[in-house]
């Protein structure tokens, strides 16, 4: 499922990332004229629901909503995003994941408990928003800082500004910065627009460390649900996780 306003590149990039062939099917959520607020995200759930039902029904053996926020908005435990998932997951009838727990899950896969956040294109709300999720599940944020307040971009003030055009030089150099800050025990770029998975390799050589990506996170643990191999060094420090 992808987030309303967008055709999500992880149609065609999931098959690349498993081993065998696959089919994989998009649906955009029910939100016509979907403004990007977390309130909005929040309240959007019902319709969320209503899409992995339509995938459900539609033979898919596993579900997977992209877009951080949709796990966590509005939320304030890890338990509250879990039940989440649950009525997702129920509505489907198949195994479902969300990215926001996808995340937190390869965090503990990968044993990190220091980390750096780079919430990319986030404005000052969803990066706060996102360290006190990512805190309230047990780990410790070194470091959350977005392009612009590492000054790879202006002042961000709506997601769209850079929201599905974030390309790769941008993403190397907003990891490029948060390596180059703390002493993390990994790094997690978050920002569905940021697509990490074509390369994510070369972003964990520039980090010296792991990398975990909205993407890239979604991926691993939408394998896991639908009982599919991973290629080799497809997601990098994940592939093994």
């Amino acid at each position: 499922m992808s987030p309303p306003r967008w055709a999500s590149p992880s149609i065609v990039e999931f098959p690349a990332v498993v081993a065998g062939e696959i089919l994989t099917q998009q649906c955009i959520p029910d939100l016509p004229s979907f403004v990007y607020t977390l309130a909005n995200i929040d309240a959007a759930h019902p319709q969320i629901c209503g899409a992995a039902r339509l995938l459900g029904e539609a033979g898919c053996r596993a579900v997977a909503m992209e877009g951080t926020p949709f796990g966590w908005a509005g939320l304030e435990t890890e338990v509250a995003a879990r039940s989440r998932v649950a009525e997702m997951t129920a509505a489907a009838g198949v195994p479902g994941v969300m990215a926001g727990t996808a995340i937190v899950d390869a965090l503990r896969a990968l044993g990190a408990t220091r980390v750096a956040l780079c919430p990319t294109y986030y404005p000052t709300d969803w990066r706060d928003g996102w360290r006190a999720f990512v805190a309230a599940c047990g780990f410790d944020v070194i470091y959350c800082q977005t392009m612009a307040d590492q000054g790879l971009v202006e002042a961000i003030e709506d997601t769209d500004d850079y929201g599905w055009r974030t390309g790769p030089e941008l993403i190397r150099a907003a990891v490029a910065a948060t390596a180059g800050s703390v002493p993390a025990d990994a790094i997690v770029v978050t920002g569905a627009g940021c697509r990490t998975s074509p390369i994510i390799l070369e972003l964990e050589q520039i980090a010296g460390r792991p990398v975990i990506g909205a993407d890239t996170a979604l991926f691993w643990s939408l394998a896991a649900a639908a009982d599919l191999a991973l290629k080799p060094n497809a997601l990098g420090s994940l592939t093994t996780a």
